[in-house]
C-alpha cells in the first residue's frame, strides 16, 4: 500500500492542509475554511491528488481538537467522492502527535509545520491501531 498522506490542522475557522506523496514527498499544502464548503474542497483536492499520481488508497489524519474537527471528520467519512478508494481516517492524540515532532530538529511552529508533521506521522505509522 502506497497511499497519499494528509494531515490536517484544525482550528475553528481554519484548517491547514498538507498533501503527502508515498515516499515522503511534498504534494502540497493550502489552507480552507473549516466548512462545509471547505471539506468540499479538500475532498476534491485529495481526489485530485490521488487520480493524477496514481494513487489507491489515502491516510487522513488531524488532531483530537475540541469539537473542530468533528464535522470534517463526519464528512470525510460520508463524502462518496473517496469511496472507490482505500480510505483511513485517524483522529490523533496531541500529546503523541507533539513528541512526534520532537524527533526533528527546530521545527518553527505554525499550522503548516504542524499539517506536515500529522501527514509525516501517518507515514512512519505512528498511530493507534483500530
Amino acid at each position: 500500500m502506497n497511499p497519499l498522506y494528509v494531515g490536517i490542522d484544525v482550528s475553528s475557522k481554519n484548517n491547514v492542509i498538507y498533501l503527502m506523496l508515498p515516499n515522503g514527498d511534498k504534494h502540497s499544502s493550502f489552507s480552507l475554511a473549516n466548512s462545509h464548503d471547505g471539506s468540499t474542497q479538500l475532498v476534491k483536492r485529495i481526489f485530485t491528488a490521488m487520480t493524477s499520481n496514481n494513487i489507491d488508497s489515502v491516510l487522513i489524519g488531524l488532531e483530537a481538537t475540541s469539537v473542530y474537527g468533528d464535522n470534517l471528520v463526519y464528512f470525510l467519512k460520508e463524502d462518496t467522492t473517496l469511496a472507490s478508494f482505500d480510505r483511513k481516517i485517524h483522529v490523533l492524540n496531541p500529546k503523541q502527535v507533539n513528541k512526534f515532532k520532537e524527533s526533528y530538529n527546530d521545527l518553527p511552529k505554525n499550522d503548516y509545520v504542524d499539517a506536515f508533521v500529522i501527514a509525516d506521522c501517518l507515514r512512519f505509522g505512528r498511530i493507534n491501531k483500530e
